[in-house]
């Protein structure tokens, strides 16, 4: 995401010169020429297609100052030809040796100086695509969401990108294909949504732009300038059919026992189509899929953490259009199909209505046990049936409805979620949220002794409430909320870890700005959270105060001061009641985080916690210590060192109860931006102190574990790839006197997207 609106940065007021000449450039709609013309992508900009193309400077810095005249000169070209839209910019820098950019993977580019657009094909105020290329043509994308605040990085679309550094700045050129857009079908003249973007990271990060914002109003989507054309845009002989091969060699063994591998030879062949029936309406089907990622995910502190940790998506028949299937509540988390046989969706947006439908078979069944107190995961073994539907209505700009379902089943087993919700912008800065669900699930019997709450019936059905009142305005955020969830809802396609939770919150921010001095933003806020269970019994009461800064070498600083009230884990597990059957707990903490960039090739962060804790194995009162620090360095161009190290230690009636500590290096070098090699070592190292866990037995006082993989990576494009690796897992405990490799696996995947 470029630059996204923290929740405490809002905007200022326009000067009079501004307020009077802006408007004119932001409300006047580009007209997009349709030229036939071949284009050669080396960033040269001389073909004859430039010069006769719609030209739009980009001269306003709408982050952080407010809506100022651009320093440096960024011009942009814009024009079509029926089938792609094009893009050049000429991105002009005093100083060149500066420019910030690096030969990476796709979508890590984000923090490079780069240049892009956001895109409303539909113009209506709920989606963007966003489109943005480094000086070495790295392409970064993603799909902002006006319902849900967010940008889903994730996403990645199939066009084309180039980037040159001059003697006086860097020149990119790309071109979309209208295959990867949704957008109204028909011959008449179309008008989309549009911002052109260019990010400049010197000791600021300066947003530059073709329009001024508007900071009282928290919508950027609606701000965009328009464009007019594209009559003659179709989306061609829109299928793309993707064919894949995954070839793998495992072998395990038993550490303890010294037994010979086992080996396990595996060849699967698998067949994704994607199909755009039409310019607004998308088909996804694909079968035996390779699902699989090829890269652990981040290393996260897991001990004496009490709800199920969070996993971002990366498989790609999940992302394309991903953001349909949004809502208040997350109850779309596709994390949890782990092994389908196969998949199908079906998105689209005819008019006023977007809708989504997905489903799919999975061998294995993952789901969420949740409860008040703490969450687990469990395995139902059997194949499942998983679906999703969304459907949207959008009455106008400001009014949106829309409707939510989801299922799982196997035997024995089945959870049904339906709803509705609605979004009601009530003035420029303000806005209502809401949605209603409810749920009808049956379990068999032995994943009730997994969960914390007290079920002795197979069948369950309850309902779960959201509302929400936002205002995001220049100089306040003010924010409302209450959420219900009864004991008896799930929602196992979701990410719900909690039930029985009935929580009201409130939150107040007040930003100031300094356009002259070195800081550049900053604001306090105080948040205050209350949690019940549908007995009213309180579970927790938090109250934060929270200070921000921005500041030079485009660094943040954030501290923050909690006070919270909070229950432990029931002495009786089958027993619902929390007063009586919990020990509450005073509790204060203090959290500080800072981040830096003091040179173009590095960038460095620090987190630390510190304060009161619960011990939750032992149910008591102890004190934590997180600290996770993280460096990145580009020691050349093509060579990123990047390393992430997490450290928790807990103690207790004086003396510790765990450590643990989480080390995570990530080295590579990118031969080109198409294809790289990466090491990554994740070792892991948790100690337990055996005579201060007195209500605790572990098998072991130290468990480390290091992950160890090799990557080789080509992508033409983001379906078009080559992965060759090996990776390997050894662990070590007490039992054994060094570490051992368990499970080692060498792979191979090759899939190929035909037009």
């Amino acid at each position: 995401m470029i630059l996204p609106w923290k929740s405490a940065k809002k905007f200022c007021t326009l000067s009079l010169f501004f307020g009077l000449a802006f408007p004119s450039l932001a409300n006047q709609p580009l007209a997009i020429p349709n030229i036939k013309a071949s284009i050669t992508f080396d960033g040269e900009l001389n073909e004859p297609a430039w010069q006769q193309a719609k030209h739009v400077e980009l001269n306003i810095v709408n982050y952080p100052y407010e809506n100022t005249p651009s320093p440096i000169k960024t011009d942009a070209y814009i024009f079509e030809d029926g089938e792609h839209i094009y893009f050049a910019f000429n991105a002009q820098d005093p100083d060149p040796e500066k420019i910030q950019a690096f030969i990476r993977d796709r979508d890590d580019a984000f923090s490079d100086d780069i240049v892009g657009i956001k895109l409303d094909t539909f113009n209506d105020h709920r989606l963007a695509y966003q489109f943005f290329v480094n000086p070495y043509g790295v392409q970064n994308d993603g799909i902002e969401n006006e319902m849900t605040g967010n940008t889903n990085t994730n996403w990645d679309g199939i066009w084309q990108s180039f980037g040159k550094i001059t003697k006086t700045g860097y020149q990119v050129e790309f071109a979309i294909p209208y295959s990867e857009l949704n957008f109204a079908e028909g011959s008449d003249i179309k008008t989309w949504g549009i911002e052109l973007i260019r990010q400049y990271p010197r000791d600021n990060i300066l947003r530059i732009s073709n329009i001024p914002l508007n900071r009282d109003d928290p919508c950027w989507i609606c701000q965009m300038a328009e464009m007019q054309g594209f009559e003659q845009a179709k989306i061609g002989n829109n299928v793309l059919i993707t064919p894949s091969i995954v070839a793998s060699s495992n072998e395990i063994r038993d550490v303890y026992s010294n037994e010979e591998w086992h080996s396990d030879e595996d060849v699967e062949v698998g067949l994704s189509v994607r199909w755009g029936i039409t310019p607004d309406i998308l088909l996804n089907a694909t079968v035996n899929p390779d699902f699989s990622t090829v890269e652990s995910d981040a290393g996260k502190l897991k001990v004496n953490k009490t709800y199920a940790l969070f996993y971002d998506e990366k498989r790609p028949f999940f992302l394309d259009n991903a953001e349909y299937f949004s809502s208040p509540f997350n109850l779309v988390y596709t994390r949890n199909i782990a092994d389908p046989d196969y998949g199908s969706k079906v998105t689209g947006r005819v008019d006023e209505h977007s809708f989504g439908l997905f489903i799919t078979q999975d061998n294995r069944t993952n789901i969420i046990l949740p409860g008040n107190l703490f969450s687990s995961i469990a395995e139902i073994d059997d194949d499942s049936f998983s679906a999703a539907l969304r459907y949207r209505y959008d009455v106008d700009e400001d009014l949106s409805f829309g409707f939510i379902s989801t299922l799982r089943s196997a035997d024995d087993y089945a959870n049904l979620v339906s709803g509705i919700d609605a979004k009601y912008k009530l003035s420029l800065s303000n806005s209502v949220i809401a949605q209603v669900l409810t749920s009808d699930s049956e379990y068999p019997n032995y994943l009730l002794d997994h969960s914390d709450e007290d079920n002795n019936v197979n069948d369950l059905s309850d309902q779960a409430y959201h509302l929400a009142f936002e205002h995001s305005s220049e100089d306040w955020l003010f924010n409302l909320m209450y959420q219900a969830i009864g004991k008896d809802f799930r929602a196992d396609l979701g990410f719900l870890p909690k039930v029985d939770s009935n929580e009201f919150s409130t939150e107040l921010v007040r930003n100031f700005y300094n356009d002259d001095g070195w800081w550049t933003e900053a604001n306090i806020g105080v948040e205050f959270e209350t949690t019940h269970n549908d007995d009213n019994e309180l579970i927790n009461e938090t109250t934060e105060l929270n200070f921000r800064m921005y500041g030079p070498w485009q660094s943040t600083f954030s501290l923050t001061f909690i006070d919270q009230q909070q229950v432990g884990l029931r002495f009786d597990e089958h027993n619902d009641a929390i007063d009586g059957n919990t020990d509450g707990y005073d509790l204060n903490q203090i959290q500080l985080y800072t981040d830096f960039q003091p040179v173009a090739s590095v960038y460095m962060n620090f987190y630390t916690l510190f304060g009161d804790a619960i011990d939750y194995g032992n149910d008591r009162k102890g004190d934590i210590v997180e600290i996770s620090p993280r460096l990145v360095w580009n020691i050349t161009r093509h060579l990123e060192f990047n390393f992430n190290y997490s450290f928790a230690e807990l103690e207790a009636d004086g003396a510790y109860v765990f450590r643990e500590n989480i080390s995570d290096l990530r080295l590579t070098y990118a031969f080109d931006v198409n294809s790289f090699l990466r090491l990554t070592l994740v070792y892991t190292q948790t100690d337990y102190n055996l005579s201060n866990n007195p209500d605790v037995i572990y098998p072991s006082t130290e468990e480390d574990e290091l992950v160890t993989e090799l990557l080789y990576s080509y992508k033409l494009n983001p379906q078009t790839v080559f992965f060759l690796g090996y990776s390997d897992i050894a662990i070590e405990d007490d039992a054994l006197n060094e570490l051992k490799k368990k499970d080692r696996t060498a792979f191979l995947k090759l899939s190929y997207a035909f037009h």
